[in-house]
């Protein structure tokens, strides 16, 4: 599966634009550049394009964590949330975002949640 899963294993799923249902790409996988070069290419023989934005690789969600909720745990609920989040967030690492327990290949998405718009930026690169 090339796709992020929640903590069950099942797929996440949360919501972007135009408030319709997503999952989304784990770009740590070893088989997802073939997933998202054949995204690619089959949008651009639809429309002509020489460059690409990719835009929400917070990874964005509408809902915080999942349609699902987050379970309970000390990712979701550190010890320590820094002070950005604490004040304008909520409190909750979640907020536009998705649950710290996700499952992605290489670790859970509390560990990756700041390499996702990179690793999305290689994987349009390659």
């Amino acid at each position: 599966n090339i796709f992020i899963t929640n903590s069950s294993g099942k797929l996440l799923i949360g919501k972007v634009w135009p408030d319709s249902t997503t999952v989304w790409p784990d770009f740590t996988h070893p088989n997802v550049d073939q997933y998202w070069t054949g995204q690619i290419s089959q949008f651009h023989s639809n429309v002509q394009f020489d460059g690409l934005w990719i835009d929400m690789n917070e990874p964005s969600n509408f809902v915080d964590g999942s349609m699902d909720g987050c379970p309970i745990s000390s990712l979701e609920v550190p010890p320590y949330i820094p002070n950005a989040i604490r004040t304008s967030l909520g409190q909750k690492l979640t907020s536009g975002t998705l649950c710290m327990t996700a499952n992605q290949n290489l670790s859970t998405h509390y560990n990756l949640h700041s390499l996702y718009g990179l690793t999305e930026a290689n994987a349009t690169m390659n």
